[in-house]
């Protein structure tokens, strides 16, 4: 009972936060879609590293580590540089650029940078952030599904999911982008406590190191226990530029929920600073879901009894991913009642602090660059009523997609969405604020490139079929994007307006 009392207080504190929100969300468009350019650093930073960690990092990171052993903490380099670049090198730059030209979304950023006539980059730019957002806010219900299910016993997976979209369409809806920001700073303040204070405490109780040591090795022997993958050759790099390493870098230049807030800065000069808490926060979180993932893996291989009980209830209740539920499962049955109850209130802080944000970019593109823009200029219906309405289609269309289907959240997050979004827009977004000759047919070439293999390539490549070189879909667009970008910017070049100046 405690449990859930604890959990329920946190979620209606959430909420509470999104109407509040609500009474600044109806001033102007530059209110609802950028909070005014009003974001100091903390917001900015914690908001935008909650947002881009999703359920992928208290669900599908936990798994990873659960599955992969000691390897899964070279995700740490892997998104921390990642984090760094977009602070030191894209945030002020950002932010100058977009206000100078007036953009308010992504594609807004794109479209004004050219000068667009006819809207192709605009309209392009929307249609890719449609097709990934609806499958990353999915891949977070989905992860809403699974928690609730392993949080409370007998509950089906399909409510857990009705229940965690019903929670983020309720203050998405109402309070737009500043919702989405204020939630997000409290929820990456959840999370980062929990990660810190949750490893240490599961360390401490069940033997520290060494047990740790003992349950990895009779789970994986030298496998789980090494820290440099056991691959060789053209295996090894594939797993060096992959998923699991370094390769998930490449990704952060291109999410629109992120740069969204480098555009809503209150100064660009918070850009340093922000780099600092951001890379700090994601140091501690990747830190801590990796070594719960292992502590419960070494847990189930030579735990207590008591642990072994338990988890054997669960599986006979029906929860099939031990891995990817181990945080919620450790939780629930080794701590005490209200303190397992914030566990969950972080598990859906993850979820709700991506999919929020993700619900408001996919309709600011909706509402802003095509409605307002190319449908009805005049602003005779609300561009407020069009921006909530496509929230809460956007956000069902996503519940339906898993509703009857679980997914491995890790993949099915970094190989769809994540990937989607990195290939076809961090080399343009690189290109046009670091590289002067960066041109209009470049930027529409290298975004349909990147678009089309971070989609196809999945499907195409199976690993296990080519000696188990794995060959990561973002690596490979965000590559291709990035040369067709450059070869054909220097064939066509064209005019734009220039990030350097103002």
């Amino acid at each position: 009972m405690t449990f859930a009392i604890a959990f329920a207080v946190y979620t209606l504190f959430i909420v509470a936060v999104g109407i509040y929100s609500a009474r600044y969300a109806r001033r102007s468009d530059e209110d609802y879609f950028l909070a005014g350019r009003s974001l100091g650093p903390w917001v900015a930073a914690l908001s935008a590293s909650a947002s881009s960690e999703s359920g992928w990092v208290t669900l599908g990171l936990v798994g990873w580590a659960f599955r992969e052993g000691v390897t899964a903490y070279w995700i740490i380099p892997g998104c921390v540089l990642g984090f760094l670049f977009n602070w030191l090198f894209i945030a002020a730059r950002m932010r100058r650029h977009s206000e100078r030209i007036g953009a308010l979304t992504l594609p807004d950023f794109f479209s004004s940078s050219f000068r667009e006539r006819v809207p192709i980059l605009r309209i392009l730019s929307v249609i890719v952030i449609l097709t990934a957002m609806w499958l990353y806010v999915a891949a977070q219900f989905n992860a809403a599904g699974k928690s609730f299910a392993a949080a409370f016993d007998g509950l089906p997976y399909w409510i857990g999911v009705v229940i965690g979209t019903v929670i983020v369409l309720f203050y998405t809806v109402i309070g737009g982008f500043r919702a989405a920001c204020w939630t997000d700073f409290v929820q990456g303040l959840v999370m980062v406590g929990t990660l810190i204070v949750f490893p240490i405490y599961l360390l401490t109780s069940t033997g520290g190191v060494d047990f740790l040591r003992t349950g990895l090795s009779s789970a994986g022997g030298d496998y789980a226990l090494s820290f440099w993958p056991q691959k060789t050759g053209a295996a090894l790099i594939g797993f060096l530029l992959g998923s699991g390493a370094l390769g998930i870098n490449l990704g952060y230049p291109g999410q629109p929920h992120v740069l969204v807030r480098f555009m809503a800065l209150k100064d660009r000069r918070h850009a340093i600073m922000g780099g600092i808490i951001s890379s700090t926060w994601a140091t501690l979180v990747y830190l801590g879901a990796v070594t719960v993932g292992l502590v419960v893996r070494a847990m189930t291989e030579g735990g207590g009894s008591a642990w072994t009980e338990a988890l054997a209830a669960d599986v006979q209740s029906g929860v099939t991913d031990v891995g990817d539920a181990g945080l919620v499962l450790a939780a629930r049955h080794l701590i005490p009642g209200v303190m397992s109850g914030m566990v969950l209130a972080a598990v859906l802080a993850a979820i709700c602090s991506t999919a929020d944000s993700q619900l408001v970019v996919a309709a600011s593109s909706c509402a802003n660059d095509i409605y307002s823009r190319l449908v009805d200029r005049s602003g005779r219906i609300g561009h407020m009523l069009i921006n909530r309405t496509v929230v809460f289609a956007l956000g069902i269309g996503a519940a339906l997609l898993v509703i009857d289907a679980e997914v491995e959240v890790f993949k099915f997050v970094l190989d769809f969405g994540w990937a989607v979004l990195g290939a076809s827009f961090a080399p343009q977004v690189i290109l046009l604020l670091l590289w002067k000759r960066a041109s209009y047919a470049g930027c529409i070439a290298g975004m349909l490139a990147g678009f089309t293999i971070a989609l196809i390539w999945p499907h195409v490549w199976d690993a296990a079929e080519h000696g188990g070189v794995a060959v990561y879909n973002l690596t490979l667009g965000f590559v291709v994007a990035m040369i067709v970008n450059v070869i054909v910017s220097l064939v066509f070049p064209g005019r734009r307006v220039s990030a350097e100046q103002g």
